[in-house]
């Protein structure tokens, strides 16, 4: 009897060779940060230049790489003081909307202040991380680009051109309705109608409102356009012809003080009121009122001023009302319809 044996080459076989080189995704990523900063911040949000770096070998990715390969990645710092959370989600937005899929949003908790993580994944195999710890003002976009051929190393790298250009930004979503605050407060995402009449011509320039607050702990007075400056409604239905709006005014109401002052409200009617129509009181709080006159069709600024809160007694009341014991002092109505008249009425 005779046994024979063979040859057998039991390596590993060879991590494939990247296909794109360092230099041309870490301008990717620059690419990436740079349309994330202009299609999400605003100027009252600062960010950093990006910050580059890198890591050597590629073998801990799925599927392998070469212990060569470069890992580059790009970082920058937003600074927004206390709406570093407002700019948080819309940075997070705007990467939902490009392209950066299979996210995860959570907190991490084993650090000495707890962070808020959000992690996603480009076709472009971009991997995104973004950073905020609670309570603070700023957070972090780092971006980390797929196994690439480093400038330094021989055998021919791959030609440039390899890496597919970017799809044109993404534009404005838009909500056409009033119940939505995203056009004032997020308006480099957000439009109120991309299909209403723009701001020119002669008057009346028509608008539509919309008052919002960062202060959910308390209640708020209306605040009303007079009906000749909106859209009429369509005979025998409530809807509005939001074509018509030309202009979107943006209310952001701030309490400053309290006013050491009290407001009993009187509700007749048991939905609006917790305690069944019985008077409520209130402590009354001074208040600024922030406004800010956008184009409906395109959010472009068209005018900004401040208005104080000047309403006595009853005037303050809310329509409607929740459990909350604090109130806002109501807008001065006539300053405030005085400076959107010329508005309304301007030939443009």
């Amino acid at each position: 009897m005779l046994a024979l044996t063979g040859c057998t080459d039991e390596s590993a076989p060879e991590p494939p060779a990247p296909k794109v080189t360092t230099q041309e995704f870490a301008q990717r990523l620059t690419e990436h940060l740079s349309r994330a900063v202009t299609g999400a911040l605003e100027a009252e949000a600062r960010a950093t230049a990006p910050n580059h770096s890198q890591s050597v070998g590629c073998a801990d990715l799925p599927g392998g790489g070469p212990s060569w390969g470069v890992r580059p990645r790009a970082e920058l710092t937003v600074t927004a003081g206390e709406k570093a959370g407002k700019y948080l989600d819309d940075v997070d937005t705007w990467m939902i909307r490009e392209g950066f899929g299979e996210r995860t949003k959570g907190w991490r908790v084993d650090t000495p202040a707890d962070v808020q993580e959000i992690t996603g994944e480009h076709d472009d195999g971009t991997e995104l991380l973004m950073e905020k710890a609670r309570d603070s003002g700023t957070f972090t976009v780092e971006l980390t680009g797929p196994c690439t051929w480093p400038p330094n190393r021989s055998g021919g790298p791959p030609p440039s051109g390899q890496l597919p250009p970017l799809p044109a930004p993404s534009g404005q979503t838009q909500t056409r309705s009033e119940d939505s605050d995203q056009p004032c407060t997020s308006p480099k995402l957000y439009v109120y109608n991309l299909t209403s009449r723009p701001f020119a011509g002669r008057g009346p320039h028509l608008m539509a409102l919309v008052r919002y607050a960062d202060e959910r702990e308390m209640e708020y007075a209306e605040i009303l356009l007079p009906n000749a400056w909106e859209p009429r409604y369509a005979p025998g239905t409530s809807q509005r012809n939001l074509d018509e709006v030309q202009l979107l005014v943006c209310v952001r109401v701030a309490a400053t003080r309290d006013s050491g002052k009290d407001v009993t409200c009187s509700y007749t009617s048991e939905p609006a009121a917790p305690t069944g129509g019985l008077p409520f009181t209130f402590d009354l709080f001074e208040s600024v009122y922030q406004v800010t006159v956008r184009e409906a069709r395109s959010g472009r600024v068209v005018s900004e001023f401040t208005i104080p809160g000047r309403q006595n007694g009853e005037d303050n009341c809310p329509f409607r009302m929740d459990y909350n014991r604090k109130l806002a002092r109501g807008i001065d109505e006539r300053a405030f319809e005085r400076r959107l008249k010329s508005l309304v009425e301007a030939r443009r």
